[in-house]
């Protein structure tokens, strides 16, 4: 068995089940900066590997790029609601939806979309996210109170703080991108 299929599936598995489950969802910091990007990355992975394996098939779906990628924001937007991350932590039903929603429903659809989007529509995706990032991040910040009842302010606050953080690391990145600066590796590369 090829081991670059079976990886993906192996880490989804590995970050959706205890321990490893129990200690991503231990604060509100890991659930939400590691596991759900990680989950919903796993899907992308399935869609990269159906790309490959199936690109008529996906290729089709170019049709549909808009409601995949409305689709994929919806379902990632949803899980950034506090009450959802503790019913998450509560209830094993809705843990299960999570893990399966943020991959198939998040992360696959978006790869299959995503390769069918301009630059245009691309940097609107792009700023959608960095806008999201700072939105959650300053309300986690500011709220005087806690919005999850699993966690603790401290947690929340942590967790706005460094939310706050990616979104202005994500900003210097798409600047970067957009003045079409060279990468570490351009830099490094001998000539």
């Amino acid at each position: 068995m090829n081991l670059g299929k079976v990886w993906p599936v192996a880490a989804g598995l590995s970050i959706a089940v205890p321990p490893l489950a129990g200690v991503l969802e231990s604060t509100m910091t890991t659930h939400m900066l590691l596991q759900i990007p990680l989950l919903a990355a796993c899907g992308w992975f399935l869609g990269e590997h159906l790309a490959r394996r199936y690109p008529v098939a996906l290729g089709t779906l170019s049709m549909f790029r808009w409601a995949l990628l409305i689709l994929a924001a919806g379902t990632l937007a949803v899980w950034m609601i506090p009450r959802l991350l503790d019913l998450a932590v509560q209830s094993a039903g809705v843990d299960f939806a999570k893990v399966t929603s943020l991959a198939l429903l998040g992360g696959l659809p978006l790869r299959i979309a995503w390769f069918h989007l301009g630059p245009v529509a691309r940097g609107i995706v792009h700023v959608e996210a960095l806008a999201s990032l700072w939105r959650v991040g300053w309300i986690y910040v500011d709220s005087p109170s806690r919005l999850c009842t699993q966690y603790g302010l401290e947690d929340q606050q942590r967790l706005g703080a460094l939310l706050l953080q990616a979104g202005a690391m994500y900003a210097v990145w798409l600047a970067w991108q957009a003045l079409g600066l060279p990468t570490a590796r351009q830099l490094t590369r001998p000539e």
